[in-house]
């Protein structure tokens, strides 16, 4: 191997231990005590400035946490129903079956929804059909008066009689009135 490539790879093993160093060193939280700004870095705080610090998680005590915060949310949920999501107090294989629960609830909620849609316009319908039927009868009635009334009128005399017309004699002036014709 030529020395380029011998040097390229000294430089990438450098920057390798060098971001192992700064993981395991762990995170700092600092505080500017004039402004209040929080600022999270790798290396130390200085001593005025710091606020805490935290050691690298292990993936296995992140788990441990986890698992201890979700049977903490599992508890108050017992307690205080609704108050998280589901995936974030229960177990994978209880999320799981959450899930299939839910879904056959949501799909058994659709089916009463549509048939209760269904049977609401059915009575609607008949409502309707009702006050058609109704309407006919009515109208039916208003008619069978509407022929009595014509036949009654038709069959009695009247009981008064209007006076004759008298014609008007004809007035040969147009203009005529109390002060004479012109």
């Amino acid at each position: 191997m030529s020395l380029l490539c011998h040097h390229k790879l000294f430089v990438l093993l450098l920057g390798l231990l060098i971001s192992l160093n700064t993981f395991s060193a762990g995170y700092y939280v600092c505080q500017d005590p004039k402004t209040g700004k929080k600022t999270g870095q790798d290396f130390p705080c200085q001593s005025s400035k710091e606020i805490g610090s935290y050691a690298p998680v292990t993936p296995d005590e992140l788990r441990e946490r986890e698992e201890s915060a979700k049977a903490g949310k599992r508890q108050f949920e017992r307690l205080h129903p609704g108050t998280y999501r589901p995936e974030e107090y229960m177990t994978e294989e209880e999320y799981a079956e959450y899930r299939v629960t839910r879904r056959h609830q949501e799909e058994e909620r659709k089916k009463r929804e549509e048939q209760q849609a269904v049977q609401e316009a059915l009575q609607r319908a008949e409502r309707a059909e009702q006050r058609a039927l109704e309407a006919e009868r009515v109208a039916r009635e208003a008619r069978e008066k509407a022929s009595e009334a014509e036949e009654l009128a038709a069959q009695r005399p009247p009981l008064f009689l209007p006076p004759p017309h008298r014609p008007r004699p004809h007035d040969p002036f147009n203009n005529c009135g109390r002060r004479g014709c012109r």
